[in-house]
């Protein structure tokens, strides 16, 4: 038998990639019910079962200190990613954290327009503090999942691109108890998760 061509395989390749059927994301969204208040800040997520291939950390990810204020209040990022603290006000600031998934940093005091880094290896929800200026306070929200979303003031949410497969969604708040549910999501169209009022 002789063998296939260059031009042959090429196009005996092209056939049966499109008899081939594509892996698919589909999109996550709904409201999440707070009892009638703002949503706040707030973030929903979908954890996948275990044995699931682990979320690739993002390269870099900027709290910022401006008006004695951390910016934004909550953070979500993926477990690995380094946080850039930076200073934007016109005094000095400190960024310190007593949480033990974080390894109970402090990055020292430093002043204005300098940055100071720190890398979030463990999940968990890592309380960001000021010894400066004791009203300042944020939460950076370390997850094992890429699938996640900020919740808007409107209780709205939507996570873009994810694979199909069983998932836990999850929703933090702070000062809230966690809630959480299972869903299925489909090779195609739109799942509508919408999470009502339950206290």
């Amino acid at each position: 038998m002789r063998p296939l061509g260059i031009l042959a395989c090429a196009a005996l390749v092209g056939l049966l990639s499109v008899g081939m059927p594509t892996a698919q994301a589909v999109d996550v969204e709904g409201t999440i019910g707070f009892l009638g208040s703002p949503a706040g800040p707030a973030v929903v997520y979908l954890e996948a079962p275990p044995g699931a291939t682990g979320a690739a950390a993002e390269a870099r990810v900027v709290m910022d200190q401006k008006n004695l204020t951390f910016l934004p209040h909550v953070l979500p990022v993926v477990r690995g990613t380094k946080v850039e603290f930076t200073n934007s006000d016109d005094v000095e600031h400190n960024v310190f954290s007593p949480s033990r998934s974080a390894g109970r940093f402090d990055l020292g005091t430093y002043g204005p327009g300098a940055t100071r880094t720190v890398t979030l290896a463990e999940a968990g929800d890592v309380r960001v503090l000021c010894n400066i200026h004791m009203e300042m306070e944020a939460h950076i929200l370390v997850l094992g999942t890429p699938y996640f979303a900020t919740v808007a003031p409107d209780g709205r949410y939507r996570i873009a691109d994810v694979p199909a497969g069983t998932y836990t969604l999850k929703i933090w708040r702070e000062r809230w108890l966690p809630l959480a549910r299972t869903i299925e999501v489909p090779a195609s169209g739109t799942v509508i998760a919408d999470v009502p009022s339950e206290r």
